[in-house]
């Protein structure tokens, strides 16, 4: 949250501001539907993954899981590396000297406590993140010197904002509709209303900090807007930066940078401790199908706590230091790699959250998997002209050797909201994965009931097929 509804604002003006905030309750508003069906089905489930694996079988939930657990990585590399910025901005010291006590501290409490620990913590960091997020927008505007004419060069409803609306909201729901500590918290849940209750209240809230940080970050491009043109101040040179402008504004007092740095603290943690919950939930699940003894259970469970943990500290550590003088390295594009965890998440929504009724087949959803990752390849192959370039588009043509221009209105060249291509592939996606998934279930129901007529009026049983 510190970086793209700044980034949202800065780049897309006020459909930015909405599209981000829409799209923080569209996966909890949606889940308030359907998680209750899924509890049903599956009342002893953990995760998602349990529920896939019952639905539509092994090979659909271990391709399901390497793509979760590699979305919940990537953010818990951004949350990490957070830190490592507040770190280098506050104190002036290596990012290393606060990405590792926050992933150590988060570490050993949810070793200790596991998820109730992290549900309990939540209540507490979410209470002084609101209390937090209310005083600095209000010292941001209250302290931000900007004029009218200023305002009005930000405050803008632009195309590209439109595109950026579509692209976040497609893209952003379809990753917070996967978000395995939501689903922890689905199984976790006392009954459904309260689930309802927490989906609503929690969705709602994020969705009004949301809605703040990014009019936040308009007051600060306006404010900008101004230094630059009296000549002062240090621009705002990554968009995704823009939060972070506060700190240099001349009247930022040293208790405002405090709050700041709580606030960051708080909401890193309560990420970082939410995903290291849920990937090692789903992990542990997986090593209690070999039935080993409570000892080693326990032992192999606090391991992958390590597993998960030790690798995304150093991930972090590496993107804050990969940052050359053309703003090309992972200090930057980091947040592209969220983009291309949407756009993997983005194909699974269609062929899986349709499992929670009968009709749709295990073969109907393995093949619109596969339809959402080869539409993803042949766009690029097509647009760029080689087989490369399709595995580059995974990367949503963040990363990779083709050479990427920017056109028409739009005035990034790659990454997952801005870029003119992001809002129809994220918005074509569902379409293309959601005709395969029930055309061929289609096919596998009515060859089911055609062998069955066969079957009558040979006098046989009718056979069972598997689909």
């Amino acid at each position: 949250m510190l970086y793209t509804p700044g980034e949202a604002a800065y780049v897309a003006g006020w459909w930015g501001i909405l599209g981000y905030s829409v799209a923080m309750f569209l996966g909890p508003g949606v889940m308030c539907i359907l998680a209750p069906k899924f509890r049903e089905q599956l009342e002893d489930g953990r995760n998602i993954t349990d529920w896939v694996g019952m639905r539509f079988g092994r090979g659909v939930q271990i391709y399901v899981t390497i793509v979760l657990v590699y979305y919940m990585f990537i953010y818990l590399v951004g949350q990490l590396k957070t830190m490592g910025d507040m770190t280098e901005k506050f104190f002036g010291k290596p990012s290393e000297w606060g990405i590792v006590p926050v992933a150590l501290f988060t570490m050993a409490y949810t070793m200790i406590g596991g998820l109730p620990a992290s549900i309990a913590t939540d209540w507490i960091q979410a209470v002084a993140i609101m209390i937090f997020i209310a005083v600095i927008v209000v010292v941001i505007f209250t302290q931000a010197s900007f004029t009218q004419g200023d305002w009005n060069e930000v405050s803008v409803w632009s195309d590209q904002g439109f595109d950026a609306f579509v692209a976040l909201c497609f893209s952003i729901f379809s990753a917070e509709v996967f978000n395995l500590a939501f689903w922890q918290r689905i199984y976790a849940s006392r009954d459904t209303r309260q689930l309802r209750i927490g989906f609503c209240v929690g969705g709602g809230t994020i969705s009004l900090l949301t809605l703040l940080f990014g009019i936040g970050g308009l007051a600060l491009k306006a404010n900008d807007i101004r230094e630059n043109r009296d000549g002062f101040g240090t621009p705002i040179y990554v968009p995704a930066f823009t939060f972070f402008q506060v700190l240099d504004m001349p009247d930022t007092e040293k208790w405002l940078r405090v709050l700041i740095f709580v606030l960051a603290l708080c909401m890193i943690a309560s990420c970082a401790d939410s995903f290291q919950t849920a990937i090692t939930s789903v992990v542990s699940r997986e090593v209690s199908r070999y039935e080993l003894s409570q000892t080693t259970s326990l032992l192999i469970g606090e391991l992958l706590v390590v597993a998960v943990n030790v690798p995304a500290m150093f991930f972090a550590i590496h993107a804050t230091k990969d940052n050359p003088p053309d703003f090309s390295g992972l200090a930057v594009k980091l947040t592209d790699l969220f983009g291309m965890a949407d756009i993997l998440t983005i194909t699974l929504v269609v062929p899986i959250l349709s499992g929670v009724g009968k009709y749709v087949t295990t073969k109907g959803c393995i093949a619109g998997l596969s339809s959402g990752i080869l539409f993803i390849l042949m766009w690029g192959w097509i647009e760029f002209g080689t087989f490369m370039a399709g595995l580059e588009m995974i990367t949503l043509m963040c990363f990779g050797k083709t050479e990427v221009e920017v056109e028409g209105y739009s005035t990034f060249s790659c990454g997952p909201w801005y870029a003119w291509r992001s809002p129809i592939m994220f918005s074509m996606i569902p379409v293309v994965t959601g005709v395969v998934t029930y055309v061929v279930s289609w096919m596998g129901r009515s060859y089911e009931l055609l062998e069955s007529i066969d079957s009558k009026l040979q006098g046989g049983e009718p056979k069972t097929t598997s689909l």
